[in-house]
């Protein structure tokens, strides 16, 4: 599996990062066991990156694959605005995966300059802790171009984890083009760039073949982080990221996996998963939940919102 180096921050990657999101409760919920057995499965074929975050509820498996796969490089995000929220996250990353010590830790969805600048507190306090040894690097995650390209004007940041594939599926602001610009940018001023979504949450999957090979061929991206739910999965996209022409094949026969968002009877209404999702993929009709799904991009951030648990990505 080809290493790439992240930016300015040292850290030596994989080209595939395992994004463990799919394994979450909120999408395959899947047992930390189960977890954990992929991601020493993914760790055996090279991978050696991977991408979680606070709200996803992962850092068990992470914890347990960790004592079969010490190596792994691993990135984590939270909502914090402040030192506090972001003293509180970090504690809660390392009590999770049971480190003292967190690779990356980025600031989860972030917007705009604005938003950094009304997150500065949280920056500086991260920055902090990495001077102190407790991280490597400091980044934020984003489906935004204005946040890429307000990221350099913040020194304190070494890393973006943007939205960004074949489509532009998902990109709040801009086309594609805007944030391969954006990205180009924050690159030369020796920002590390791991990409999201390279299947758009799920929308390109009938084409992931010409999806995966515009994110693995783009040079502007050091690693793409895509999220796998079985051992058939990471076969395939490790051969496709080795250039195994074998690949091909094993990505077709998973290409009619098709996915959705399930809304149970017992909705209420309450609009919460509405006003959560960042996508404006769901409404409230007639007193339930809608999801449109060609807006969705099965992120399953509305199922954390839900008070009844009645909604989930499946």
């Amino acid at each position: 599996m080809r290493m790439n180096e992240l930016g300015r921050t040292g850290l030596k990657v994989s080209r595939l990062c395992f994004g463990t999101l799919t394994m979450s409760p909120l999408q395959k919920d899947m047992t930390p066991e189960d977890g954990a057995r992929l991601l020493v499965y993914a760790y055996e074929r090279g991978v050696r990156f991977l991408d979680t975050a606070d709200l996803y509820g992962t850092y068990p498996h992470i914890r347990l694959a960790l004592k079969s796969a010490p190596d792994y490089v691993i990135s984590t995000k939270a909502y914090c605005w402040d030192r506090k929220t972001a003293s509180e996250a970090l504690e809660r990353a390392y009590r999770g995966i049971g480190r003292d010590y967190v690779d990356i830790f980025m600031l989860h969805e972030q917007e705009s300059l604005y938003t950094l600048r009304g997150h500065e507190e949280a920056l500086e306090y991260l920055a902090e802790q990495k001077a102190k040894g407790h991280i490597g690097a400091v980044g934020v995650s984003t489906h935004y171009v204005a946040c890429v390209k307000a990221a350099p004007k913040f020194p304190m940041i070494d890393v973006i984890h943007p939205l960004i594939n074949v489509g532009g599926i998902g990109i709040q602001d801009g086309t594609r083009e805007d944030m391969e610009q954006a990205i180009a940018n924050a690159r030369e001023h020796g920002i590390g760039i791991f990409a999201m979504k390279p299947l758009g949450g799920g929308h390109l999957i009938q084409g992931n073949r010409a999806a995966l090979e515009y994110a693995i061929d783009n040079p502007l991206l050091d690693a793409i982080a895509v999220g796998m739910q079985s051992e058939e999965e990471i076969d395939a996209d490790v051969a496709m990221f080795e250039g195994d022409p074998a690949a091909f094949d094993r990505l077709e026969a998973l290409r009619h996996r098709e996915r959705r968002v399930m809304v149970h009877d017992w909705c209420e209404g309450c609009g919460k998963c509405a006003e959560r999702c960042r996508q404006s993929a769901i409404s409230i009709v007639d007193g339930r939940a809608r999801v449109d799904s060609e807006k969705c991009v099965f992120c399953g951030y509305c199922a954390r919102a839900c008070p009844q648990f009645c909604i989930k990505v499946v």
